[in-house]
């Protein structure tokens, strides 16, 4: 697959300067385990990160997306914002697909686990926002993502104060707030692709991934 054009290249570099200014202009980031970020165009990697906040995906692109990447950055959305012309041409045009929540969507699944192969794929496994800052239970389809794609590398990715940043039902980020981003070491994950596919395995695996979550 080809990655993105210069024009769409141009469009990305505006867009994460502009998180890169909300983020660490007018708020402040940790970054810890950068040592565990993927090479630039380092395909088949898989960032799956805690929901807090509307805005996650886009500290994580600040925080490691290289400028002018070769290879594509994709991340699911929900369905219904494609349905707006203007939001679904801009969302997609950052890699974003749609995904039908609550669904089983099965056609996404098989999408994700295809991009893997030539993409680094964004996943909140929670599927949902946390309104806690708690961890959340991880969604069986994001195992199967996992068990079908076999990813290079899956990076446990802890976010935290992003909903300080942007918290639900604001339009306009906040700021002076701190955020955190911890990239963990890339999960060991032979041993689940040795088990036979089924529901069973693809819990074990997600459940696997939230608790790499919750040591970081």
């Amino acid at each position: 697959m080809n990655g993105p054009g210069l024009i769409t290249h141009c469009w990305h570099a505006i867009g994460l300067s502009f998180w890169w200014t909300i983020f660490k202009v007018f708020n402040r980031v940790e970054v810890f385990g950068a040592e565990n970020i993927p090479k630039k165009g380092e395909p088949g990697v898989m960032l799956l990160y805690n929901h807090i906040s509307a805005i996650d995906p886009f500290l994580v692109a600040v925080t490691a997306m290289p400028f002018f990447s070769p290879i594509w950055w994709r991340a699911p959305a929900k369905a219904e914002l494609f349905d707006v012309p203007i939001v679904r041409n801009i969302i997609a045009s950052w890699g974003a697909f749609p995904v039908h929540r609550g669904k089983g969507d099965l056609k996404a699944i098989e999408k994700m686990a295809k991009l893997l192969q030539s993409s680094v794929v964004l996943i909140a496994p929670e599927g949902t926002r946390s309104t806690t800052g708690e961890l959340l239970k991880g969604k069986s389809g994001v195992g199967k993502i996992i068990y079908d794609g076999r990813p290079n590398k899956v990076i446990p990715v802890r976010v935290r104060g992003v909903d300080l940043v942007l918290p639900k039902g604001a339009i306009m980020p906040r700021v002076g707030k701190k955020t955190q981003i911890h990239f963990g070491e890339p999960m060991l994950m032979d041993s689940f692709y040795a088990l036979p596919e089924s529901l069973e395995t693809s819990r074990k695996i997600v459940d696997a991934v939230m608790e790499a979550l919750g040591k970081l």
